[in-house]
């Protein structure tokens, strides 16, 4: 934040708004902390945050390959040196082909996919493949695994063996294992999932008759991970019951960028409706529709910085609203403690690094995307 203040105060008529800022400083600070928390490999998840100069920037700090579910973000990171693993439910052919072609590691959702990469057996090095697995195996190797929302993805067991079997027909390399249990869940779910995957680990590495080398025990970190009370010396100490060969990677894209990024928009009108006053800014849920929170029953907008040309010690609440037609568009709210906003002043969203930006509503009324502004 203090970056962002020195830059606005040297350059604010330069800023574009609505805009990120996204720090290079502090995505390197969270990858090493996590890593060192974690004691394993980190897979960076790129539907998080796609945007390239942030990646170019950052692609020394992402040693652990990155997780790609399209061709549009593959073709974004192709040239790159970083290991790549394409993982999508819906994988059809084409994208099959440009995975094989790009020595990327395919994570194998279903069948079909999988008895569709017979046909490049032989035509072009296929590196080995992982399996996902549905959380419902989990379960079945871990009674006691926490209850969580049952999803689509990947495999149950009886599918899990048939793939083995097609794999080994074939000739087709398997390389491990691929897990997931949802966002936010790690600190819930995690010693659970580890011996649950040390058990399936041992009966796939049985069944196949060759040794596994990697396993992807998923991530589900929280914004603020660093803040948890989660034992990850303990967490550690489980992981070194799986064999030697096996490496062991989490995936994170929450974990890493969202206290790196933030987001920015600025105050163009303030009115007062029955004694509330409203503050209209240049952005609002187009750019970044997680602020609006429209998902969640019970709304809890965050509070925003602010930054003023001409700063006064005037206090007001405030809600914060943005520039499309939508009732929805609510992006921040702020109590009678904080400072008055004027017309100009730029509001600053903090922990928006992750998704915000790329899950959002840019098409609706034609609105402009948020500009992007890299800081160190």
């Amino acid at each position: 934040m203090e970056q962002i203040t020195k830059l606005l105060n040297e350059n604010h008529r330069q800023i574009e708004t609505p805009c990120y800022f996204y720090s290079v400083s502090r995505v390197a600070k969270n990858y090493k902390q996590l890593k060192t928390a974690l004691g394993t490999e980190l897979i960076y998840s790129m539907k998080a945050n796609n945007d390239v100069d942030l990646l170019m920037r950052c692609s020394h700090h992402l040693s652990g390959g990155i997780e790609i579910a399209s061709i549009g973000e593959l073709n974004l990171v192709a040239g790159g040196n970083s290991e790549k693993y394409i993982n999508n439910p819906s994988t059809d052919k084409k994208f099959l082909r440009a995975a094989v072609a790009s020595r990327s590691t395919i994570i194998i959702d279903n069948l079909v996919q999988l008895k569709t990469l017979i046909e490049f057996i032989g035509k072009r090095p296929l590196k080995p493949i992982l399996l996902r697995l549905n959380s419902c195996v989990l379960k079945q190797f871990n009674p006691d695994l926490p209850k969580i929302r049952p999803d689509q993805f990947g495999m149950d067991w009886d599918t899990v063996c048939q793939a083995l079997d097609i794999c080994q027909q074939n000739q087709i390399p398997l390389g491990g294992i691929h897990l997931f249990n949802g966002s936010y869940n790690f600190t819930k779910v995690a010693f659970e999932t580890a011996k649950a995957a040390l058990d399936i680990v041992n009966e796939i590495q049985r069944r196949y008759t060759s040794p596994l080398t990697f396993l992807n025990l998923g991530g589900g970190f929280s914004d603020n991970w660093q803040e948890s009370d989660f034992d990850f010396a303990a967490y550690r100490h489980l992981l070194t019951q799986f064999p030697d060969n096996i490496t062991i990677a989490h995936e994170t894209g929450r974990g890493l960028m969202a206290s790196a990024g933030f987001f920015a928009t600025r105050i163009r009108y303030l009115k007062n409706i029955e004694q509330e006053l409203i503050a209209v800014c240049d952005g609002g849920i187009n750019q970044n529709f997680l602020l609006a929170q429209t998902e969640n029953s019970f709304r809890k907008l965050k509070t925003p910085k602010l930054w003023s040309q001409s700063p006064h010690e005037a206090t007001s609440a405030c809600t914060y609203v943005g520039s499309s037609c939508s009732k929805d568009d609510v992006i921040g709210k702020q109590n009678d403690n904080h400072i008055l906003p004027q017309v100009g002043d730029i509001s600053i969203y903090s922990n928006c690094g992750a998704y915000n930006a790329s899950y959002t509503l840019t098409p609706f009324l034609k609105l402009p995307a948020a500009k992007t502004y890299i800081i160190e």
